[in-house]
């Protein structure tokens, strides 16, 4: 993903530690993966990836002292969970899940790490998600957006989606806009976009809708 820059953004502190009111424009981009992984009984959870843009790859860089595309020793990222992850639990991780109709928060993730990839910094972590399987369809949605809109995050081009099975499984899956749900904010501020993104002061987040069973 490459972007056009005409501003410098906002220190860190403004960013991923402390989301700000609802009439930002974007000026932190996630290209984001997800890898469901099932037992031979049940939906484990899921396991998120967050590649960030290359400008907030070099705040990090900065901030933590790290050296750029060495890999992250221990206490890098330790530093890193602690100073620009930990306080998403305040704002459920931006990820939310959808199942039996009901939309439910993600207040738990476990085994964070973070890495780079392509030059960017990758945040990884697990979302426990249990739900067990049956020879009938089970459908759910995971949603992932920033309701500031301060981070604007779409899933990859590539490979977005995953699935890790002990047994056979009968699934697909989508990737969809959620046009039920609007993400109001000032379409002025043009500091930061996303390359052949437009920008009208709504966004709907991006959900991936996946339905699976046993084979």
């Amino acid at each position: 993903m490459r972007l056009r820059i005409r501003a410098i953004v906002s220190a860190l502190a403004l960013t991923l530690v402390a989301p700000v009111a609802a009439d930002a424009h974007p000026h932190v981009f996630i290209d984001a993966k997800v890898t469901f992984q099932f037992t031979d009984t049940e939906l484990e959870g899921f396991w998120v990836e967050w590649a960030f843009d290359e400008m907030f790859t070099g705040m990090l860089v900065l901030d933590f002292g790290i050296p750029r595309n060495d890999e992250l020793t221990d206490s890098h990222v330790e530093e890193i969970r602690r100073g620009a992850f930990e306080n998403l639990r305040h704002y459920d991780y931006f990820t939310y899940v959808v199942t039996n109709g009901e939309r439910r928060p993600v207040d738990e993730v476990r085994e964070f790490d973070a890495f780079f990839r392509d030059h960017r910094i990758v945040y990884r972590f697990f979302v426990p998600f249990r739900k067990p399987l049956s020879n009938t369809a089970t459908e759910l949605r995971v949603q992932m957006y920033d309701e500031t809109f301060f981070t604007d995050i779409a899933f990859a081009r590539d490979n977005p989606v995953k699935i890790e099975s002990a047994v056979q499984l009968r699934s697909d899956h989508a990737i969809e806009h959620n046009e039920d749900r609007d993400i109001l904010y000032d379409p002025t501020n043009r500091s930061v976009e996303r390359e052949d993104a437009s920008y009208t002061g709504v966004a709907h987040p991006y959900e991936i809708e996946l339905r699976f069973q046993k084979r």
